[in-house]
């Protein structure tokens, strides 16, 4: 409990020492900062001052100028950003649309090749064309850097 009571006492006496205990009337801060010496400001100082209160019709121009340019360029930049927008929309269309088409292809070239017969087009280019199998000696073989195709402009030997 003493130790309680020595902690108590302390704090109330850094308590009392804060603390007004009487006002004085005679004393009024009012009066005392009316009393200080104010700093005299030069004439030029103050017109410097007011004139620095408005803006002149030069500087008004400049900023109305500067905001209309910036108007501009952003009005710029948004019509650019949407028509890129748009592009991209069309783009991805396309490829949408090219990828459809290449289905459609692939699914009419596998219909075709599975309804072809080899055999019947032999029997009729046999058959009805008089086409015969080549004998040795027609065949020349031509060597191609290539594996594209040759094209012939001269008899070959």
């Amino acid at each position: 409990m003493a130790k309680r009571q020595r902690r108590y006492a302390s704090y109330s006496r850094s308590v009392e020492g804060n603390t007004v205990r009487k006002y004085n009337n005679d004393f009024d801060v009012v009066r005392e900062l009316e009393r200080e010496p104010k700093k005299q400001i030069s004439k030029q100082t103050r017109r410097n001052r007011e004139k620095a209160k408005f803006l002149s019709p030069g500087q008004v121009a400049f900023l109305f100028a500067s905001i209309c340019l910036v108007g501009v360029v952003l009005y710029g930049y948004l019509t650019l950003q949407s028509a890129n927008t748009a592009a991209a929309a069309e783009v991805a269309a396309l490829q949408s649309q090219l990828n459809t088409m290449k289905l459609d292809n692939e699914e009419e070239y596998s219909r075709i090749m599975s309804s072809v017969n080899m055999e019947e087009i032999k029997v009729r280019a046999i058959e009805q064309l008089g086409m015969q199998y080549a004998q040795e000696g027609q065949v020349i073989e031509v060597p191609c850097a290539t594996d594209d195709y040759v094209r012939q402009y001269q008899s070959m030997p």
